[in-house]
């Protein structure tokens, strides 16, 4: 067998293919990361509060109100929705979105997050992506409050109207615009409260817009939000009904926004230069 002259002072070279960070990691696992890294991270405090504000203000409200307000579910449901899906909704994405970009902006995480396996657009969109599940529980808590309260406080008869829980949940795909556009500001801006400021003034510009005109709500995805939460709703003259005729729009912006904000959110990030 041949002897190989090696120094013994020298180590033998190493190929670069042969380094674990050089393994092109796979998208599941990055999304695996990422959603572990919501799990000590502010997210979840947003997604307990919000819904408990919400359901608390609109019982109160239901309550205070009964020469003026019939005692049904619907009319309770509609009160619940109605500061939530002008108000609360939009601002708890700002926070949730703020939430998962404060670790990259603290130390040297951003200009890490650039040396990974990843693209920084990969990151960025699964990041983005792992929020939609905190979304998701968010609504699914809020449904679960509303029929408590309505049950033990309010003593309502019947049931939780399932209309309801469709505009509930059809906020998540709603929310899929506004939750790019959150998350590109959050990836910029290195303050915590400045995205969720622009969140706020976005949200009171959509409640403007929002029943102005159904092309414009579309385009604007805090009134987008506010249209999908109120679908069916008695508190407002002008919601729209839980049919093909209202869902559809939404779903359709849904899809458009989603593509327009999440495109963008990819090219700013994969030009994201490292911080020093």
């Amino acid at each position: 067998m041949p002897a190989t002259s090696v120094s013994r002072g020298t180590p033998a070279p190493i190929s670069v293919t042969q380094t674990p960070t050089a393994k092109k990691g796979t998208w599941p696992a990055l999304l695996t990361v990422e959603a572990l890294k919501l799990r000590r991270s502010l997210v979840w405090w947003v997604v307990a509060v919000l819904p408990v504000l919400t359901v608390i203000s609109g019982s109160v409200n239901f309550a205070m109100n009964q020469e003026v307000l019939a005692p049904t579910w619907e009319t309770f449901a509609g009160q619940v929705t109605l500061f939530y899906g002008l108000f609360f909704f939009s601002i708890a994405v700002a926070l949730l979105l703020a939430a998962a970009w404060r670790p990259e902006h603290r130390g040297s995480s951003w200009n890490y997050m650039a040396t990974t396996p990843h693209s920084p657009a990969a990151v960025a969109l699964a990041k983005t992506g792992v929020i939609l599940m905190p979304v998701a529980a968010m609504q699914l808590l809020l449904i679960a409050l509303t029929w408590l309260s309505g049950i033990v406080f309010l003593h309502l008869g019947g049931g939780l109207p399932v209309g309801f829980a469709v505009s509930a949940l059809l906020a998540v795909v709603a929310a899929v615009p506004l939750v790019g556009l959150q998350s590109l500001l959050s990836m910029r801006m290195r303050s915590f409260a400045a995205p969720v400021a622009l969140g706020l003034a976005g949200t009171v510009i959509g409640i403007a817009v929002a029943y102005q005109s159904r092309a414009v709500a579309g385009l604007w995805p805090y009134s987008l939000v506010t249209r999908a939460l109120t679908l069916g709703s008695n508190a407002l003259t002008d919601a729209g009904g839980l049919d093909w005729a209202g869902i559809g729009p939404v779903l359709a912006w849904a899809v458009a926004g989603g593509a327009v904000f999440w495109t963008l959110l990819a090219r700013m990030a994969g030009s994201a230069t490292p911080r020093v």
